[in-house]
């Protein structure tokens, strides 16, 4: 584990990784990040929203790492913690969509077993990189069946009222809206616990909640209420994209921005048209999409052989094979990236 790009804890290899580092990094891939103290960072920061949300959040990893285990999931993608953030996702958004009772506390420890089990066959089977499907899908059908479950009672939110849209909040908000917790101070939270893992992602999430809240800032008032901007409802999605596509397509700012505006509207179509909640759709939606085009751009010109570029002029359109290589120079190489994130 490193903070800052200095190491704070011995360095393991794969497949030495004991259990309570695995489980801490399951916390911190909500960001796609391997750091122990970025998840603990995670836990402090829904605590200061909802302790019983940080208590299923925490709770929901650690069920994920067991069966993980016990079902022998790739032990590299264990190492990195990549079983375990999708049931901590379940376990969030359970605890922001329904009321707290004891049945819902059994949901959240079999939804999280289920969802990790579904995040190893994905892993093993789905060529494509898993994201938070397992999640979204799992809680999708949770919802249907909810409505069978009398004493699985949904929470009703409300609609948003419409208010001037306030920047500062809307994007940080947005930040804190990742771990399902909509508010300042978790939103600083969740920015200091990427910033200590790495820098660069910490600018890429606030990049993606900037483009969020100024594409929604544009149609507010006339398709989205300012409470909705400001509550970061509307931003998260743009955040998880712009750091999935930095961290797990390229280090590019340029696909990170792309992203963050394709996860806004594939969110907003999904948020007015799908029957289900929208949750984090929106950026897997996006990673998935831009994954495509780049399949398809390699068919549509492969033949082509760029000309020669005269002596001393520059080039403005890179390999975009060079930009799927790491560019995080200058700090220590961090663990492999698995296709599976």
């Amino acid at each position: 584990m490193t903070i800052l790009g200095k190491n704070v804890l011995p360095e393991v290899q794969f497949g030495a990784v004991p259990f309570w580092r695995q489980w801490l990094r399951g916390l911190s891939q909500c960001a796609f990040q391997a750091n122990e103290l970025t998840g603990i960072i995670f836990v402090v920061a829904v605590a200061v929203f909802d302790w019983r949300m940080a208590v299923f959040y925490a709770m929901s990893v650690l069920i994920a790492t067991v069966v993980a285990r016990l079902l022998k999931g790739d032990g590299e993608l264990s190492d990195l913690g990549l079983f375990g953030f999708n049931s901590g996702l379940m376990g969030l958004a359970l605890g922001a969509f329904y009321q707290p009772n004891a049945v819902l506390w059994v949901t959240v420890a079999i939804l999280a077993a289920v969802v990790a089990a579904l995040a190893v066959a994905m892993g093993k089977w789905l060529p494509i990189p898993f994201l938070a499907a397992p999640f979204i899908l799992t809680f999708w059908v949770m919802w249907w069946i909810a409505d069978m479950i009398a004493t699985l009672i949904k929470l009703d939110l409300g609609a948003f009222p419409d208010a001037d849209v306030l920047w500062g909040t809307a994007i940080i908000s947005a930040l804190g809206a990742t771990l399902f917790s909509p508010a300042v101070v978790t939103g600083l939270l969740f920015l200091l616990g990427i910033l200590v893992s790495n820098w660069r992602h910490a600018v890429v999430a606030v990049i993606g909640a900037v483009v969020a809240v100024a594409l929604a800032t544009h149609v507010a008032h006339t398709m989205v209420a300012g409470a909705e901007i400001n509550s970061g409802f509307v931003g998260f999605n743009a955040v998880l994209a712009a750091l999935a596509a930095y961290v797990v397509i390229a280090a590019d700012l340029r696909l990170a921005v792309l992203a963050a505006v394709l996860a806004t509207w594939f969110f907003s179509y999904m948020t007015r048209n799908a029957p289900v909640p929208a949750l984090a759709s929106g950026f897997v939606i996006s990673i998935w999409f831009i994954q495509l085009l780049g399949w398809l751009n390699g068919r549509f010109g492969a033949a082509q052989e760029p000309e020669p570029m005269p002596e001393g002029e520059s080039v403005w359109v890179e390999d975009v094979h060079e930009h799927g290589r790491d560019h995080d120079r200058g700090e220590p190489e961090g663990p492999p990236r698995s296709r599976t994130r």
